[in-house]
């Protein structure tokens, strides 16, 4: 008699651990992959093709994704760069007189999915539709 009254609120509960549990693995996974094209388009001073590179290393990193939903934003400093020729100029100039600059890039994950949106119509009304992280590293 009592597992037929607590049953509904126990699975209920362990239904919810579990799409949380979604949510945070997810999340970690778009931070990193954030991080690591941070990390790559810090380094990328000198180089021809930072952005395009860039771009390459991100896709690479989001293997557990789909890469077809990602899509990112650099910036060196205060300025956003989306084209090889402009952020090759912004990071080769991001070291001159001694000055410290960073690299910036946002990962922004379209197609999260919750896990039970179809048992549970209102749950995805509750989570974010995309998932977001910004990573910055200092240029090199």
């Amino acid at each position: 008699m009592e597992f037929a009254l607590l049953s509904p609120f126990l699975l209920l509960l362990a239904l919810g651990v579990a799409e949380f549990g979604w949510l945070i693995i997810n999340s970690v996974m778009v931070t990193n992959v954030a991080a690591s094209g941070a990390r790559f388009f810090a380094g990328q001073r000198g180089t021809t093709t930072p952005y395009s590179d860039t771009n390459t290393q991100i896709k690479a990193s989001a293997s557990s994704l789909k890469p077809s939903n990602l899509s990112y934003a650099t910036s060196v400093g205060n300025a956003s760069c989306s084209t090889d020729a402009t952020c090759a100029l912004d990071l080769n100039n991001a070291v001159k007189n001694g000055a410290v600059t960073s690299a910036t890039v946002t990962v922004t994950y379209s197609a999260y999915k919750p896990l039970l949106a179809g048992a549970f119509p209102g749950v995805s009304n509750l989570l974010p539709q995309s998932l977001s992280a910004t990573a910055v590293e200092r240029v090199q």
